[in-house]
């Protein structure tokens, strides 16, 4: 038998000696109090009297009726910074008992030393840093500040600000600097917010430092028996003279911009020498960093679409590291900052061949509401055929080139993307965006538009020009590097390739005899082992496909293997599909040149057809002065391949002309082909039918 159970509750949100018969339901209980505070289920007190809430304090000072981020005793206006700056006792610079609190530090790549004072409120940027950074191309902020000096005498002026990441000791530490730019011969200073926020604890007696959480590992001042004495800050007449710092140790910033080893072979001394000159003269374009270019900016164009956002990937704590470097670079480039905005965009981490990583966004989602930008690229079969061969060539690789366009300031938002250390946005382009290739296009475009009488060819970043003499070519190149400057772009002189008679280009190489295949590419086809499955063989005729205007007859040797990625096929591995296989890898091992198409002669089309595929060459000249230009073939269809011979031997020649109209458009053309019956069809007087 079951048992009734009958509980009589007593809790606070239950009327007493009632069963399941919560208070807010009563019919009997009496009317709530105008004042009384409405009961839920789970009030903790029955009582009739009403709730007192607590007032509202700040939590940084206890004011009443603010919180902390309202509170006016708090914060203070954002235009507002008072930085006190005093010195508690001066020395001069040639007493040999002045103590030293300077600091090794790493900050931009670059080794430093910076005078820690416990009297600075803030850090300052003295004048040598404050160019390091300029050029740098740190984002500086303008801001009002009131100066509060060693005499106590307050000066307002008006500074930059920025935030640096400084490597102290492999310890990473983020700190905001002001500058003074109105200053002259003034040193840097590290003060109280850096001490606090690096956790360093100073001994100005025993000339060491240490990080608080590691007192036993010392470390000592830096000690420079050349220091000389400096001034602070000059604002208006009025100098304050500061303890003797350590200046920054910058390296030389230049770059070595002057013809490599590998650059110029042919080229005689004084050419050399010329070459060398014109580089220096304009070595400023090879500088790292720099503003972004002021003829465009990349625009996000949503339309009505609400934001999108996902949550950030998972990640190693090996991959953390990683990123964390890399934010901190991009940090310190000016290229990304930390911000708030509804759009939130995961990382991925991307490793480069040479172990380092590329950090990616996945902008998919973003993209998918972005309205595309229909402005074209270039094909990349047209660039090569207009490459023509010349004894001096030339390419430029600009350095990250993406990263040099501003992002439209009310777009950048857009760009958002998040990961474990917070939300940052791209204050410059970024890779990935589904219109970045548009505008980066429509920028070189407008880059090479000014440019008169020079033979330059350019895909995205990738920029070649072609001269027929040395002296064209400095000529050529010196209208290039001014527009260069005019853009504000950087090229990275480490990819750039200067009076080469032999230089790569699109995966190509551009000789002087014509085009040749790239040897590092055919070997790794070589090393391609026999397919075992479907998706192998296709990947495999990829590949192969990119050489395909070197092979004579391409589609007819790869039929066997392109039969096997036909729907419902069986898999099978024999003899027919393995000489395919080995075929291709042999007539890529020693591929022939390509000749560049000359204009003033007239072009030759070769055709052939068989039952089952199409075949086509372009050639110039005559034997034994006969050079090829381009191959193509293709297979037939179905359909095609019930047509008769003579059929698939006209077709070959209606699909060459198409296949060609490139080259031969208002030229004279002969079509060579090995079909006599051909010929009749030229004398038909009512053709019909195909």
């Amino acid at each position: 038998m079951k048992k009734h159970v009958s509980a009589i509750v007593k809790k606070p949100f239950f009327k007493e000696n009632v069963v399941f018969h919560p208070e807010r339901k009563c019919k009997t209980s009496h009317p709530r109090e105008v004042n009384q505070p409405r009961s839920n289920d789970f009030d903790k007190s029955v009582s009739s009297r009403p709730e007192r809430k607590s007032p509202i304090r700040c939590y940084g000072c206890g004011y009443p009726g603010f919180i902390q981020s309202k509170c006016p005793k708090c914060t203070k206006p954002k235009e507002e910074l008072e930085t006190v700056v005093q010195s508690i006792k001066l020395y001069a610079a040639e007493s040999p008992d002045s103590p030293s609190s300077s600091i090794c530090l790493t900050v931009c790549g670059r080794d430093a030393a910076f005078c820690a004072d416990t009297g600075a409120s803030n850090s300052i940027a003295g004048e040598e840093f404050f160019k390091l950074l300029r050029d740098h191309k740190f984002r500086f902020y303008k801001r009002d500040i009131t100066m509060v000096l060693a005499d106590g005498k307050e000066r307002n002026v008006e500074a930059l600000t920025t935030t640096v990441n400084l490597n102290v000791e492999g310890k990473i530490v983020r700190v905001k600097f002001i500058a003074l730019p109105e200053a002259k011969g003034n040193r840097t200073l590290l003060g109280t917010d850096f001490l606090q926020a690096a956790a360093i604890v100073l001994n100005i007696q025993n000339g060491t430092w240490h990080f608080s959480e590691n007192p036993h590992k010392q470390f000592s001042f830096y000690k420079n028996p050349s220091d000389v004495k400096e001034n602070l800050p000059t604002i208006s007449s009025h100098k304050v003279t500061s303890p003797e710092t350590i200046p920054v140790a910058l390296p030389e910033t230049s770059v070595p911009v002057i013809l490599r080893e590998d650059e110029g072979k042919h080229l005689t001394s004084k050419q050399r020498d010329k070459f060398n000159s014109l580089l220096k003269e304009f070595e400023t374009c090879f500088h790292p960093g720099g503003d972004p270019t002021p003829f465009i900016e990349h625009r996000i164009q949503t339309g009505n679409n609400l934001p999108v956002s996902e949550p950030p990937y998972r990640m190693t704590p090996a991959k953390k590291e990683l990123l964390k470097k890399e934010l901190e670079s991009l940090l310190a480039e000016g290229i990304i900052e930390e911000c708030e905005s509804p759009y939130a965009s995961p990382v991925v981490l991307v490793p480069n061949p040479n172990g380092s990583i590329r950090l990616c966004i996945d902008y998919r989602k973003l993209n998918a509401t972005t309205i595309p930008d229909t402005y074209p690229l270039p094909r990349m079969d047209d660039l090569l055929n207009e490459a023509k061969s010349t004894k001096f060539m030339s390419t430029i690789d600009l350095k990250a080139g993406y990263h040099q366009v501003k992002v439209y300031e009310a777009d950048q938002e857009k760009t958002a993307f998040i990961c474990p250390f917070g939300t940052y946005k791209f204050l410059r382009m970024p890779f990935g965006l589904r219109n970045a290739p548009a505008t980066f296009q429509r920028l070189i475009d407008k880059f090479r538009s000014g440019l008169k009488d020079v033979f330059a060819l350019s895909y995205l970043d990738d920029i070649i020009v072609l001269s027929e003499n040395f002296d064209k070519h400095l000529a050529d190149l010196r209208q290039v590097f001014e527009r260069l400057s005019l853009f504000k772009l950087t090229a990275n002189r480490n990819k750039c390739n200067f009076a080469c008679n032999r230089v790569k280009y699109l995966g190509h190489y551009i000789t002087e005899q014509g085009i040749e295949v790239d040897a590092d590419k055919v070997s790794s086809v070589q090393k391609i082992t026999e397919p075992t499955c479907v998706k192998e063989v296709q990947s495999y005729l990829q590949t192969c496909s990119w050489f395909r205007r070197y092979v004579p007859h391409f589609s007819e040797i790869a039929r066997p293997l392109s039969d096997l990625t036909k729907k419902n096929k069986t898999w099978t591995w024999g003899k027919p599909e393995r000489k395919a296989f080995e075929s291709l890898k042999k007539m890529l091992i020693s591929p022939p040149v390509l000749s560049q198409p000359d204009g003033s002669k007239p072009f030759i089309i070769r055709t052939d057809a068989s039952s089952y595929a199409l075949g086509a060459v372009l050639i110039q000249g005559e034997k034994p002065e006969e050079h090829v230009i381009k191959y193509a073939s293709r297979l037939l269809s179905s359909a095609e391949r019930n047509y008769s011979t003579t059929e698939r031997e006209a077709l070959a020649v209606v699909w060459a002309l198409e296949k060609f109209r490139g080259y031969v458009e208002n030229q004279e053309i002969i079509i060579a082909s090995d079909h006599q019956p051909l010929k009749w069809l030229m004398s038909i007087k009512s053709p019909s039918g195909r």
